[in-house]
Parts: C-alpha cells; structure tokens; sequence
C-alpha cells in the first residue's frame, strides 16, 4: 500500500478522498502516487465548486450580477444574472477526474482494456489470419502460373 502524501493528508477533503481510492488497495504502486495526488486535488476542486454553487440548501447555477433598468409586474425589479463560473470549474474537474481514472484502472472502461490486453489471443483469430494468408499465397501463384 503507498502511503498518504503529507501535503494531501493535512488536507480534510483530500486527505478522505485518498483514503477512499487507496484504501487497502495493492494495486497502487509509488508510480501511481502522482496520478492519485492529481486525482483528489481534483476530487476536492470539484467538491468546492459544487458548493460554490449551492445557496441556502438549493442549487443555484446563475449568479446575480445586478438589477434590470425596468420593473416587472410585481413593481420589482429582476436580477440580472450570469453562468456561475463555479459551472466552468466543475466541469474542467470532471474531465480531469475522468481522464485520470481512466488512467488509473478505475473505470470499468479500464478495468475490461486491462483485462483484454493481459488476455492471449484468440485461436479463432490466428486461424482466420492463416487461412488469409494461405489463400493470398495461393491466388499469387495461380496468377503467376497464368502469365
């Protein structure tokens, strides 16, 4: 098992996420600590957007910017508002999350490629490529005997 990085372990949130992914796992080796560092740095970024993004128990993907220059029918005026940037940044993170769990074998995605490249070829399949082969030869010298 690798151990925590003290910079991720003084991190609450990394420091959770870490124990999550690694926990009790041997397939990690010290080759993968920078990937899995990566991989809660982003974890938590995503989480911070998340909650960035969410106001009195609501999500809430718009941020008021200001008022509109009229009133509406309730003699108010409504808010302005923009894409909460927190939305960009959560985005970017799942990608990243994405690609490093990929990378990692933590997908099931990764997990069957894995476990198809360590998987011998099939017999069928070394056949076909004979019987190609065998039958090119064949044509070649019928065309060669023709000439």
């Amino acid at each position: 098992m690798v151990e925590i990085p003290q910079d991720i372990a003084q991190d609450a949130a990394q420091a959770a996420i870490w124990s999550e992914l690694v926990a009790d796992d041997s397939r990690f080796t010290e080759q993968d600590v920078p990937a899995l560092r990566l991989l809660c740095f982003w974890h938590a970024v995503a989480m911070e957007a998340q909650r960035q993004m969410t106001h009195n128990g609501k999500l809430a993907i718009f941020d008021p910017i200001a008022l509109k220059p009229f009133t509406d029918a309730s003699g108010k005026a409504p808010f302005m508002v923009r894409k909460s940037p927190a939305l960009a940044v959560l985005k970017e993170a799942t990608a990243e999350i994405r690609a490093l769990s990929d990378a990692l074998g933590l997908t099931p995605a990764a997990r069957s490629r894995m476990g198809a490249e360590s998987r011998p070829k099939r017999d069928g399949a070394k056949a076909e490529f004979l019987t190609l082969m065998f039958s090119d030869r064949a044509e070649k010298e019928r065309k060669a005997a023709d000439a």
